[in-house]
């Protein structure tokens, strides 16, 4: 039994957390190899926004 919604002991919270982060970072590595040209089009995305201008 547990002590939480999220059906992990409070005991095992530290480790679950770990695991996320590495499992993050894996799956950070791994879209970077599948889409190396991402990183280079990732700029055209963002939209530059002038101080002062009213909408």
């Amino acid at each position: 039994m547990t002590n939480s919604f999220s059906g992990i002991r409070p005991a095992d919270a530290p480790a679950f957390i770990a695991a996320q982060l590495v499992g993050a970072f894996l799956a950070t590595l791994l879209f970077q190899w599948l889409m190396p040209s991402m990183k280079s089009d990732s700029f055209g995305v963002f939209v530059n926004h002038h101080d002062g201008l009213e909408i």
